[in-house]
C-alpha cells in the first residue's frame, strides 16, 4: 500500500486498484447511495467493496489527476472548468431517486437542507475531481454527500471552481474579473437556470456560512481535524469570502445574466 497525498495525511492509502480510507456513521448510507449512482449509469464516482472490522472504508481507486492547484494551466483551463461543470450536472442527474428508492434508515454527517432534491456531493471542489485526457471525469470522497437542493451543491462548486475568493489571499489563481467570467462559464455548462442564476450569489454566502458554523461546532466537539482546520484559517477564509462575495454581489449578477 502507498499513502495518497490531500487531506488527512496517512490515513488513506491506495492497495491496487482499490482505496483504504476512514469510514464514519454516514458510511453504510454513502456505499449504498454510490451503489445508486452505478446503477444509474453514472461511472464516475468510486465503487464501494466494503467496510472493514478496523473501521475503514474501501472503495475502487478512480483514475486520473486530482485537479487541485487552479493556477496550474492544465487545471484551470476553460476545458476543464466546462468538463467538471457537465460532470456535476450529469451526477445530479444520476443522484436523483435515491431518497424515494432506498429503504433503509439514513445517516450524513452532514445535515440535510430543504428541499431534499436531491444527494449533492458537497464538497464538489477541484482537489475531489479527477481528470484524464483533458477533462473531469471522476468524483472522490463523498463523505459529505447529503440531501438538498441541486442550487446548494452547484453554489458552493462555482465558489470552489471560479474561484470566488478575495485575489489578496496568495493562493487564488485568478482576479475578480476572471473569477465572474469562469463562474458564468460554469453556470452556462451546467445548464442553470435564470432563477438559479439569481440566486446563486446568496446560496454561496448561506453555504458558506454552514461550512464555517459546522467546522466551528466540530471543532468545539473535539473533532481534532476540524480543530486543526481551524486553526489554519479555513473557518476565516470562508467568513471573508461571504464579505467578498457579498460586495461584488451586483458584479456577480451582471456578469451571470
Amino acid at each position: 500500500m502507498k499513502p495518497l497525498e490531500g487531506g488527512r495525511t496517512g490515513q488513506i492509502w491506495r492497495d491496487g486498484e482499490t482505496v483504504i480510507r476512514p469510514s464514519g456513521t454516514w458510511t453504510p448510507t454513502v456505499h449504498r447511495f454510490l451503489r445508486h449512482l452505478r446503477s444509474r449509469g453514472f461511472a464516475g464516482a468510486p465503487e464501494p467493496i466494503g467496510i472493514t472490522d478496523g473501521n475503514q472504508e474501501v472503495v475502487s481507486y478512480v483514475a486520473g489527476r486530482v485537479c487541485e492547484d487552479l493556477g496550474d494551466r492544465f487545471v484551470g483551463s476553460e476545458r476543464i472548468l466546462v468538463s467538471a461543470a457537465r460532470l456535476l450536472c450529469d451526477f445530479h442527474s444520476a443522484s436523483q431517486g435515491f431518497l424515494e428508492k432506498d429503504a433503509e434508515a439514513q445517516t450524513w454527517m452532514l445535515a440535510p437542507q430543504e428541499p431534499c432534491e436531491i444527494i449533492c456531493h458537497g464538497d464538489f471542489a477541484p482537489y475531489n475531481v479527477a481528470a484524464a485526457d483533458d477533462a473531469a471525469v471522476g468524483i472522490i470522497d463523498f463523505d459529505t454527500a447529503h440531501p438538498a437542493p441541486r442550487l446548494w451543491d452547484l453554489a458552493y462548486a462555482v465558489y470552489r471552481w471560479a474561484p470566488l475568493s478575495d485575489p489578496a489571499n496568495p493562493a487564488v489563481a485568478f482576479g475578480l474579473d476572471d473569477q465572474l467570467r469562469r463562474a458564468d462559464i460554469f453556470c452556462t455548462a451546467y445548464g442553470a437556470t435564470a432563477e438559479e442564476r439569481r440566486e446563486l450569489p446568496e446560496m454561496i454566502c448561506r453555504r458558506l456560512r454552514a461550512l464555517a458554523d459546522f467546522m466551528l461546532a466540530s471543532a468545539a466537539a473535539g473533532d481534532e481535524t476540524f480543530a486543526e482546520d481551524i486553526d489554519n484559517g479555513d473557518a476565516r477564509l470562508y467568513l471573508g469570502d461571504i464579505d467578498y462575495i457579498s460586495s461584488h454581489r451586483e458584479r456577480l449578477l451582471e456578469a451571470l445574466r
